[in-house]
Formats: structure tokens, C-alpha cells, sequence
């Protein structure tokens, strides 16, 4: 599938660049407590899996041996020549411009790809989890994306690879709604759902790449059970 093999491409480059109790088996804050901050290899546990994600979408998913699980700081981020350069963050999941000066404590991120593409909706999903040092941080980031995305909604991103080429974007729809900033991406022959949720000190990312107009909420209900998780691990 040519746009299969192309959003692989794709990805492969960018990837490359307080007292608790227990309830079911799950560690929850207890009653009357802030919740803590995630650390540690906890932070991974915030990412669906694909047997999660199968139930909420709807179809079954696989990992790539070239595009592995990746965990550790900001050496996870990238950076990629763009114009306007503030609006790439919108585009690519973990950019470095999303993160500038964020205190930064952990990052974990995971692809997942589609088993059959015939009559399916979803080609991929990529989610991200970044743990900041405070929640206070971590809101305050997410306030300053949510204008960042708004001003470049309408906007067309032209983006380079060190190589030369790269992907032209239409960056449409942004919108935040329940602490989950959204928006839509069409670059090359894809169409794709963006959405950054805040939770505790954790950002959420995600990317979700549909088969043809087939797009709709997927992204920013991953985010929402991602945020979910973070708060039941809290």
C-alpha cells in the first residue's frame, strides 16, 4: 500500500531524528490527597496497547520491529526545518519546539499500525506521554501550546528532512474542549488527527492517520483514555 509504505518513511525519519491505596488491583491517590507526579518507569504505563486500542477503535493493531517502543528524556525529542517553524509542532508529535524550556523528567512513545486496511479506518496511531517535574508545569505548557495551535490553524507548513524533500501540511479545525487541545493535519495523501492532553504532569500526544475522509474523534479519545491512566496511576 503506497500510503502505507509512505507514512512508514515518514515516521522511520522522524523517529530516527504522596500515600496511596489500592483498589482492584490499581494504585490510586488517597482521599483528600494531590495526586503525584508520575516518574520513573511508571511513565510507560500511561501508553495503550494495542489490545487497548483495538477495543476503542474498533480494529486490530501491530507494532513494527523498525519503529520500536522508545523511553528516556529529551534526547526523544526532534527538531525539523519548517516554515512557519512555530506551527511544525502541530504537525509532528514530540517536536522539540513543543518543549522548549519544559522541565522535562520522562518521555515514552509507541506506534501502532493497522493488521488490514480493507474497510478499515485507522492506518496508524502514534502516542506519546511526556512527564514533566510539576503538574503546575505541565498546565502552564499546555496553556501555551493551546495559542500556539491556534494561531496557526489555517496554515499551510512546509517541512525539510536533512536530506531534502519533505511533507507540505494544511493545519485545520484546531480546537481545545476538557484539557485536550485537537486538530486536523493533511500532508501528502493523509489526513491525520492530532491532540495534546494535560493531566497531572503529563502531556499526552497523539497522532492517528485515517484512510481516506474517514477522520473523526479517534485522536482525542486516545487522549482521554491516556489521561485516564495517568490519573489512576497518580
Amino acid at each position: 500500500m503506497r500510503i502505507g509504505r509512505t507514512l512508514v518513511a515518514l515516521l522511520v525519519v522522524l523517529v530516527a531524528a504522596a500515600c496511596t491505596r489500592m483498589a482492584d488491583g490499581t494504585v490510586r491517590p488517597a482521599r483528600g490527597l494531590a495526586p503525584r507526579p508520575l516518574t520513573g518507569q511508571t511513565v510507560k504505563q500511561v501508553l495503550l496497547d494495542d489490545s487497548e486500542l483495538s477495543k476503542l477503535i474498533g480494529q486490530r493493531f501491530k507494532s513494527k520491529a523498525n519503529l520500536p517502543p522508545r523511553f528516556g528524556g529529551r534526547d526523544l525529542l526532534f527538531g525539523l526545518n519548517a516554515s512557519p517553524s512555530e506551527c511544525a509542532e502541530v504537525e509532528f508529535e514530540l517536536h522539540e519546539n513543543s518543549y522548549a524550556s519544559a522541565d522535562i523528567r520522562k518521555i515514552a512513545q509507541e506506534s501502532w499500525w493497522t493488521v488490514n486496511g480493507h474497510g478499515m479506518k485507522v492506518i496508524s496511531v502514534l502516542e506519546s506521554v511526556v512527564a514533566l517535574s510539576t503538574a503546575a508545569g505541565a498546565d502552564a505548557l499546555f496553556a501555551n501550546l493551546t495559542q500556539e495551535w491556534n494561531r496557526c490553524n489555517g496554515t499551510t507548513v512546509r517541512s525539510r528532512f536533512p536530506s531534502g524533500g519533505g511533507p507540505t501540511a494544511v493545519i485545520s479545525d484546531v480546537r481545545a474542549a476538557n484539557s485536550v487541545l485537537a486538530a486536523t493535519v493533511n500532508t501528502l495523501a493523509i489526513t491525520s488527527g492530532r491532540a495534546v492532553g494535560v493531566r497531572v504532569n503529563c502531556l499526552v500526544e497523539v497522532d492517528v492517520a485515517f484512510f481516506a475522509d474517514r477522520i473523526d474523534g479517534t485522536a482525542v479519545d486516545i487522549a482521554h483514555r491516556m489521561m485516564d491512566k495517568v490519573s489512576n496511576l497518580s
